[in-house]
């Protein structure tokens, strides 16, 4: 069977592998966050798996993570994302992935997508079709776009354009020296898990915290 092994996969074509796998959740939520493995990460655990992360990145263990530590953290955790999807490629963990197990990834990666697609197309139907006669009429879609614009506007107006997010984006480096002490490093994770805590019960779920991007570019036709 054709078959490449594992050096050549994450030397050559990892930026493949990496397309091929959904995204993933913020770094400091990774599954090994859950430390008693009961399915949910608690703020202790979130804490806990932070600190962790932070100990490692000060190489230099004076309690700060300067500009080189923290692109070297960045740099684990790209490598540490990009083994995580090779390893959900490679199904049987022989250390290398056949065309047999990318074949399988890709169907049900597709599978996938049809379900959030059929998902995704109800719920509009639902949300938009007022009359509930099953179909959108041209009233019902001309309704929908002045909710739209209208929510455009107010958002503009409040600020809230994707200009002024990326301004409030959270700094970790709060007093802005140049360095991140443990303390700025565990009450960044910290507001991080009650951002992610979408139904702020306190703890995370799979899937609670991802990050919904839009496509960049064009698309063909």
């Amino acid at each position: 069977m054709r078959h490449v092994t594992s050096k050549k996969v994450k030397a050559i074509t990892l930026a493949t592998v990496a397309s091929l796998t959904l995204a993933a959740t913020a770094a400091m939520a990774a599954p090994k966050a859950d430390l008693n493995q009961d399915g949910q990460i608690t703020l202790l655990e979130f804490l806990a798996d932070a600190e962790s992360n932070f100990s490692q990145a000060d190489t230099n263990l004076d309690g700060q993570l300067d500009k080189a530590e923290h692109k070297a953290m960045r740099a684990m955790r790209n490598e540490a994302r990009k083994n995580r999807a090779f390893d959900k490629l490679d199904a049987d963990n022989d250390g290398a992935v056949t065309k047999a197990e990318m074949d399988a990834a890709s169907e049900a990666r597709e599978a996938k997508r049809k379900e959030r697609r059929e998902k995704m197309k109800a719920k509009i139907i639902e949300r938009l079709d007022t009359d509930g006669d099953g179909e959108i009429s041209d009233a019902e879609k001309q309704a929908a776009k002045e909710q739209r614009q209208a929510r455009r506007a107010e958002a503009k107006a409040n600020g809230e354009t994707r200009q002024g997010k990326r301004g409030k984006r959270m700094k970790v480096d709060t007093n802005e020296d140049g360095l991140i002490s443990l303390a700025e490093y565990t009450a960044g994770a910290e507001k991080l898990f009650m951002k992610m805590d979408a139904n702020g019960d306190g703890v995370l779920t799979k899937g609670e915290g991802r990050k919904k991007g839009k496509r960049k570019g064009k698309r063909g036709g």
